[in-house]
């Protein structure tokens, strides 16, 4: 799908409830926990090593969100 099909989040708020919420998307990669999730909630961040997982499987759902929410920089990718 064109990624400017996909539809754009914004806030790591969204993208966790794109992924089912907390606990789901805590459970799409090795050693998550809810409690990470509430951290990257009160920080405003996700953890950088979920980059990966969590944009191929919003891109899944018809979803997309900037590298920004997990602090990497857009020019830092490619």
């Amino acid at each position: 799908m064109n990624d400017s099909r996909l539809q754009l989040l914004t806030t790591v708020e969204s993208v966790l409830k794109a992924l089912g919420g907390g606990s789901a998307a805590a459970r799409m990669f090795e050693g998550g926990t809810p409690q990470i999730m509430s951290n990257a909630i009160a920080r405003g961040r996700l953890p950088p090593s979920t980059f990966l997982i969590f944009t191929e499987e919003l891109r899944e759902r018809g979803y997309r969100a900037p590298p920004e929410l997990w602090g990497i920089q857009s020019g830092q990718l490619g």
